[in-house]
Order: structure tokens, then C-alpha cells, then sequence
């Protein structure tokens, strides 16, 4: 009869280190991801401050971990519109790009001088494509997420017309086609087009 067992996987271990080191290789803790964030955050009414959002998550002690408040407490110093700037913000850490100024967010809007698609999507903010997607059930693939876009595309706000439109819906087109957990998996392909 083995001394130590993983609470995880019923694995049994004679010794403790034996367990310590299973734990470690078998069930490393994971990193906290954006879904994590937007669980934490969720509740919470936007426009917000970075100093906003860590207050917010300070209040919530009972599920932030040290590692995700940690991560809270390192976005960028910005005004988040939505959830979606905070991913776009965490997916800007994650992949370890030069973390943008909130002078060029709001230049972001602006059509480029680079032409083509860049240009065209350009002008759709990441907040348009969420609300676009609010209420979409997950797991979901490219197609499900393109016919929801569809029938909600009457609920984005448009400052010039259909062209913003078919902008949100050139841009969720363009998505790769797999499956799709959650917002978050959404939200980081999509940083990856805009």
C-alpha cells in the first residue's frame, strides 16, 4: 500500500518526493490565461483604468491567485473599453510585442498607409467584434461563430455604414478554422488579424 496518493489521479508513491516530483511533472499549476482574467473580471462596468481593474480584482480575494492578480497588476497602464481591450492587452504580454500606448489605441481606429485588407480592418476595434459575439454559446467552430456574427451584426454601432459591417465580418471570416473554447481563444486569433 503506497503511502503518499496524487489527489489528482489516484497515483500511489512510497515516497514524498516521489509524489512532489509526480505533481510537478504530471500536474504542473497553470498559468492563469484570459479566460481566467475575464472571470475575475466579469461584473465589472467599462470604461475602466488599469488601477480599476486591480482594485476590482483586489476585492475578489477569494478567487484570484497570486499568479493571475499578479498578471492583473502587470497590463499596461491604459483605459479598457471591454474585455476585449483586456485581452488584447494580455495577449500583447503574452506574446512579448511592444506593449501599445493608449495614444496609439485610439490612433488604431484610423485606417493605415499599408493598403488591402490591412487597411480595411483596420478600423474594426476588437470591443465591435465582442459585442458582435455577445451571447454565442462556446465550444464553437469558425462556422458557428460566423453565422452568430450574422445575426447580431445589427447591434454593433457603426459611425459609417455598412463598410464597418462587412469590415467585423471580413475579420471573423478571416479566423482560422478550428475550434473555439471561449471568448478569450476568440479574442487572441483575432488579435492576431487586426
Amino acid at each position: 500500500m503506497s503511502q503518499f496518493t496524487c489527489s489528482i489521479c489516484g497515483d500511489g508513491f512510497e515516497q514524498k518526493s516521489r509524489l512532489e516530483r509526480h505533481m510537478a511533472t504530471s500536474h504542473p499549476p497553470q498559468a492563469p490565461s484570459a479566460a481566467d482574467v475575464e472571470k475575475v473580471l466579469s461584473g465589472i462596468q467599462y470604461p475602466k483604468s488599469k488601477e480599476d481593474l486591480v482594485q476590482y480584482a483586489s476585492q475578489k480575494e477569494s478567487i484570484v491567485g497570486q499568479d493571475l492578480f499578479d498578471l492583473i497588476k502587470s497590463l499596461p497602464s491604459r483605459t479598457y473599453r471591454d474585455s476585449a481591450d483586456v485581452a488584447v492587452a494580455l495577449g500583447e504580454l503574452k506574446s512579448g510585442k511592444e506593449l501599445r500606448s493608449a495614444e496609439e489605441i485610439s490612433k488604431s481606429g484610423q485606417p493605415s498607409k499599408k493598403g488591402g485588407k490591412t487597411a480595411a480592418t483596420s478600423s474594426v476595434s476588437a470591443a465591435a467584434i465582442a459585442k458582435v459575439l455577445s451571447g454565442i454559446d462556446f465550444p464553437k467552430r469558425k462556422n458557428g461563430i460566423k453565422e452568430h456574427a450574422k445575426k447580431n451584426i445589427s447591434k454593433v454601432e457603426v459611425v459609417s455604414g455598412k463598410e464597418d459591417q462587412n469590415a467585423i465580418l471580413d475579420v471573423i471570416n478571416r479566423l482560422p478554422d478550428k475550434e473555439y473554447n471561449n471568448m478569450a481563444d476568440v479574442e487572441k486569433s483575432i488579435s492576431n488579424i487586426i
